[in-house]
């Protein structure tokens, strides 16, 4: 690992290569094809950061040492050697695990998943269905934990505040439906409106998109220039930002301070 390394700081990458090809034609040992072939493959990002040598290796030899052995050394040296130039490597590669993907049915009927939300507990999900129902699930014990039906409405997107205390809705009634998250109990309907780019009447547009901070909510329509902010302890819209042109994103600084909106010019 040491000399592989060398090669590479000091600009060798090639020679390095076409030593390790050299030793394959002469020994046709399938560890030192294996090597050559990931060499290759890593090429421009070690010459760039040769740092990253230990662990770009150890990420892909370790899924292979059980049957290519005589990697093995090579993978001891890196672990032994990479942290001198790297502080980042891995200590276990997904890449060694092999499994079957487990099916969890989560309707009786049809209806398609449209949303899913991780939480704080690794085995609980809130997943969105497209007849508007949102279940909160236990993967692991496969029980329903608690369910929301949002009146028919077809949900657009949901997302959870940082403490998990609001799950807030978007429909395509143009509403956002604002829910404690833990009770399952719907607080407050907000309708959202807006202007278009050309000062017209928002008519048929959607909710395009929407963003949480830490007690509001912004949404925008689609085509629209304006952002609704809603309190999320109140339920009710605060005000709106006018921009200057089509609202594209938005996205809140983690202490709610501040909001940055992209535009379409």
């Amino acid at each position: 690992f040491s000399w592989l390394y060398t090669m590479i700081k000091i600009g060798q990458f090639d020679k390095a290569l076409s030593d390790v090809e050299l030793a394959y034609n002469c020994s046709q040992e399938k560890e030192l094809k294996f090597l050559a072939t990931t060499l290759r493959a890593i090429k421009y990002k070690v010459i760039k950061y040769p740092g990253t040598l230990s662990a770009e290796l150890q990420q892909r030899l370790l899924p292979v040492v059980s049957s290519l052995p005589k990697l093995r050394q090579l993978l001891l040296e890196c672990d032994k050697d990479g942290p001198k130039y790297c502080s980042i490597v891995p200590l276990h590669s997904s890449m060694d695990v092999t499994y079957s993907p487990e099916r969890l049915p989560l309707a009786s009927n049809c209806a398609q998943i449209t949303e899913i939300l991780p939480t704080f507990n690794p085995s609980t999900v809130i997943v969105a269905l497209e007849n508007g129902s949102i279940s909160t699930w236990d993967v692991e014990t496969r029980q329903l934990l608690r369910q929301i039906t949002t009146a028919q409405s077809v949900i657009l997107g949901m997302k959870l505040t940082s403490d998990e205390k609001y799950l807030v809705v978007a429909t395509t009634k143009n509403t956002l439906l604002i829910y404690d998250n833990l009770n399952s109990c719907l607080l407050s309907e907000v309708e959202i409106k807006g202007s278009k780019h050309g000062g017209i009447s928002v008519g048929s547009s959607f909710i395009n998109g929407f963003t949480l901070s830490v007690n509001h909510a912004l949404s925008w329509l689609e085509a629209s220039k304006d952002i609704t902010v809603i309190d999320l302890l109140y339920g009710w819209p605060l005000y709106q930002f006018h921009c200057w042109y089509e609202v594209t994103c938005v996205q809140c600084s983690p202490d709610g301070m501040y909001a940055f909106c992209g535009q379409y010019l």
